[in-house]
């Protein structure tokens, strides 16, 4: 629970004013993300009553996932805060000790421009018997520049294996027409054109890419959700979904890269597919 000044706030207070267009009042409460699962219940609601310290609370908003510390907080004015603790001793289980005028933190809005280390330095200088603490960006240096050096890496791992993904189709579908020199010569005697063979071979590659890329695709998914909690953990990162339109064109960026990768793929095989003379063809697959 955080109690906040909403004249002066400048976390919490923009995100209600842009989507409620109003202050937080003293009886409201914003929640964050997974703030719900201390409530006891499954899923909080705008609207709905909670109750903290025997005081009464109407929920105006539910904060986006952020993957820091604001998804598990509730936040309440401070006097609401104050007048929470007053009757606590009579309304709740266990008194809030909170004395009015209490304050256990101040924040600070730094210019994008300006030193943080240099501000909290002046703060020290100017402002003394406080404790200033410089916010950590929200993944550390050191996690980035492993990250940094990880990319080139990966990259190169990713070419590797689409060449080999490339060569590998290659070899399937030479193998799959040298398999089915017959078919394909009986298709030419009975009128098929060499471009109508080409074709065959091209969307048959087509369509064995597509269903590889979405069953790919769907074992990808399922890996992640699994893994993701021991990812972030081990990383020491949140792990944060991306936005529902960036997952939409990604999923459709690797499905064409799929078929595009089936084409190039098969291309020399649909060549020497097309080139089959019919009657040696036949006699070669008989």
């Amino acid at each position: 629970m955080v109690g906040i000044n909403p004249k002066t706030d400048f976390t919490v207070g923009p995100w209600l004013k842009q989507n409620l267009n109003h202050t937080l009042g003293d009886n409201e409460i914003i929640l964050g993300a997974n703030a719900h699962i201390f409530l006891g219940k499954s899923e909080s609601h705008p609207g709905d009553v909670e109750y903290f310290y025997g005081k009464p609370f109407t929920v105006v908003g539910i904060l986006d996932p952020t993957g820091i510390g604001l998804d598990d907080s509730g936040f309440v004015t401070l006097s609401s805060v104050y007048d929470m603790a007053k009757g606590s001793e009579k309304t709740a289980i266990r008194k809030l000790e909170v004395n009015q005028g209490d304050i256990s933190a101040l924040m600070v809005g730094v210019d994008p421009n300006a030193s943080r280390a240099e501000v909290a330095k002046n703060i020290e200088v100017l402002v003394p018997g406080v404790a200033v603490v410089s916010s950590k960006e929200l993944m550390s240096s050191s996690i980035s520049r492993q990250l940094e050096s990880l990319t080139p890496g990966i990259l190169l791992i990713g070419i590797g294996f689409w060449v080999i993904s490339v060569l590998l189709i290659g070899a399937l579908f030479s193998m799959i027409v040298n398999e089915r020199r017959r078919e394909l010569g009986l298709l030419q005697a009975v009128g098929a054109t060499r471009k109508f063979i080409f074709r065959l071979v091209m969307l048959e590659a087509m369509e064995l890419t597509a269903i590889g890329g979405i069953v790919g695709l769907a074992l990808g998914s399922l890996v992640i959700l699994l893994l993701k909690g021991p990812i972030a953990s081990s990383m020491g990162i949140a792990y944060l979904w991306p936005g529902a339109w960036f997952i939409v064109l990604f999923a459709v960026g690797y499905l064409v890269m799929a078929v595009v990768t089936g084409i190039i793929a098969a291309l020399y095989p649909a060549i020497v597919a097309s080139r089959l003379e019919p009657y040696q063809a036949i006699r070669t697959g008989e």
